[in-house]
C-alpha cells in the first residue's frame, strides 16, 4: 500500500516552492525526492504587495489565492510527471501555503496562507492538507512556528541536546533537550530585510553570499534603535512574519536616527541584527556551548553564517550533518504533517506556540471531481 506524501512549501522569501516527496511507511521518514521550482515573477509581485499593504483587499485576495493554488497545483503536477509518479500513487499533500499576514497578537488573531487546498485537491485530484495555522490561533496559540514539532521527531533521536536555526526569511529556533520540553519560537527577521532592502536599492532578490552587506559598515546608532523594538523583548511563545518586519520597518527605524546612511552600511547593520537577534536567544537559552545546526535559505549566505559563528565562538552545522537537505527541512515537514493529520494525531503545542489543549493541524481537502 502506498504511503507516499507530498509537502509543499513558500517561505516569507517569496522566491521559490520547495517540494519533497516522502514515504512514511510506518510512520518511518524515507526521503525519496526534494527540489525546487521558481514562484514566476508576476505572481511573486503580486504576492509582495499583499504582504506590504496595510488594509487586506478581499477581492486581490482571493485572486492571488487562486493564482496560488494553480501554480501549486502545476508543479505539483510536473513533479510527478518527472518522477514518472501517478497521483493515484500520492495518500495527500502538505501544503503550507503562502503566508501573506501573520497577527496572532491582535484582539482578533489571525494568519493568512494562500493557495487553496480545495483548488490544489481539485486540480492535481490527490487529498490537499492546507491551513495548518488556524487550529492552533483558535486554541490560543500563535499559529507558529509548528516545525519545531518535526525538527523533535527528526533530530532528537539521539537524545543530545541541540539547537536547530530555520534561517528563513524569518527565523525561529528549536531547542531540543531530552531533559526537557521542545521549545520553539521566532526569533526575529532572518533574511526579509536583507532581501527587502537590496531588492529596493540594487534590483535583486537577494544579496548572495552576503558580498553586499560584508561590503558595508555597521551602523551602532541605527542597530541600538531596531534592537529597541518590542518584539525582541518578548518572552517565548512567539511568532511574526514579514508583514511586520519590511522595509518600512527599516524606514521608521532610519528616520529615527535623524541622519541618512549609506544604503550598503544599512545591509551591514540589517545583516548584524539578524546575527544579534538570534544568537542572544541561543545565549539566553544555553549559557554554555551547544551544537547548532541551520537550515533555509540563509545557509547559503555564507557572511551571515560566518558572523554568527564569531558571535558564538564556534563553528555551527547545517542540518544536512543530520541527514536533512537544509533547504528543504520545512518542505518535508509539511508532507510529514499531513500524515499526521490524516491519521488524526494532535499535537500539544503548548511550550512552542503556548495554545492549550491537543490540536488536529490542518484541514483535509478532497478532491472534487
Amino acid at each position: 500500500m502506498s504511503a507516499i506524501f507530498l509537502g509543499l512549501m513558500s517561505g516569507t522569501s517569496v522566491d521559490s516552492v520547495d517540494v519533497s516527496l516522502i514515504d512514511l511507511a510506518k510512520n518511518n521518514v524515507k526521503i525519496l525526492n526534494c527540489q525546487s521550482r521558481p514562484i514566476p515573477m508576476a505572481l511573486k509581485k503580486d504576492i509582495l504587495k499583499l504582504i506590504s499593504s496595510k488594509e487586506v483587499d478581499q477581492v486581490k485576495l482571493s485572486i492571488v489565492d487562486k493564482k496560488i493554488a494553480i501554480t501549486f497545483s502545476n508543479i505539483v503536477k510536473q513533479v510527478l510527471n518527472d518522477k514518472k509518479i501517478s497521483h493515484k500513487e500520492i495518500v495527500a499533500i502538505g501544503s503550507h501555503g503562502q503566508t501573506i499576514k501573520h497577527s496572532p497578537n491582535q484582539v482578533r488573531p489571525f494568519s493568512i496562507q494562500l493557495g487553496n487546498g480545495q483548488e490544489i485537491a481539485n486540480r492535481t485530484l490527490i487529498k490537499t492538507v492546507s491551513d495548518f495555522r488556524s487550529a492552533d490561533i483558535r486554541a490560543g496559540g500563535q499559529g507558529a512556528p509548528l516545525t519545531p514539532v518535526f525538527h523533535q521527531k527528526m533530530f532528537a533521536k539521539d537524545l543530545k541536546r541541540k539547537l536547530i536555526i530555520n534561517l528563513g526569511g524569518i527565523a525561529n529556533i528549536t531547542l531540543l533537550d531530552p531533559e526537557t520540553n521542545t521549545i520553539g519560537f521566532d526569533t526575529g527577521p532572518g533574511n526579509c530585510l536583507l532581501d527587502s532592502w537590496i531588492r529596493r536599492h540594487k534590483n535583486k532578490e537577494y544579496d548572495k553570499s552576503g558580498r553586499w552587506a560584508a561590503s558595508g559598515k555597521v551602523q551602532e546608532e541605527l542597530l541600538v534603535k531596531m534592537l529597541e523594538d518590542c518584539y525582541f523583548e518578548k518572552t517565548f511563545p512567539k511568532s511574526t512574519g514579514n508583514d511586520y518586519f519590511n522595509t518600512s520597518w527599516i524606514d521608521k527605524n532610519i528616520k529615527l536616527c535623524n541622519r541618512e546612511f549609506n544604503s550598503e552600511d544599512v545591509q551591514s547593520t540589517l545583516n548584524r541584527l539578524t546575527v544579534k537577534t538570534i544568537t542572544s536567544q541561543i545565549s539566553n537559552l544555553c549559557n554554555q556551548k551547544i551544537d547548532v545546526y541551520l537550515c533555509g535559505g540563509g545557509v547559503h549566505n555564507s557572511f551571515l553564517v560566518s558572523e554568527i559563528e564569531k558571535s558564538l565562538g564556534y563553528k555551527v552545522s547545517s542540518t544536512q550533518t543530520l541527514g536533512i537537505d537544509p533547504d528543504y527541512v520545512e518542505a518535508i515537514s509539511f508532507a510529514w504533517f499531513a500524515y499526521q493529520r490524516i491519521n488524526n494525531n494532535s499535537f500539544n503545542l503548548s511550550e512552542i506556540t503556548g495554545s492549550k489543549g491537543k490540536i488536529l493541524l490542518g484541514e483535509i481537502c478532497d478532491p472534487v471531481k
